[in-house]
């Protein structure tokens, strides 16, 4: 099992949890429907969330040249 399928799924458990206590909060069939929609936005959603804290992070703790070499890639062969 790779790195990014237990991100998706929690990102998915955690999304129809929170959608299905506020779609429940106004009747059973939005709680139904903010648990099908959660589980899709919440495995979408959850893995860039976690991808643009730790870009925030490394920003944090090594200063943007690092993060902007990490968009740039490795530098090729200098001439």
């Amino acid at each position: 099992m790779n790195l990014i399928e237990p991100i998706i799924l929690t990102g998915a458990v955690l999304g129809s949890v929170a959608g299905a206590v506020l779609g429940f909060t106004s009747g059973i069939g939005w709680g139904v429907g903010g648990l099908l929609l959660g589980s899709v936005v919440g495995a979408l959603a959850f893995p860039l969330l976690l991808l643009v804290l730790g870009l925030l992070f490394i920003l944090v703790t090594q200063g943007p040249r690092q993060v902007l070499s990490l968009f740039r890639g490795t530098p090729g062969p200098k001439r």
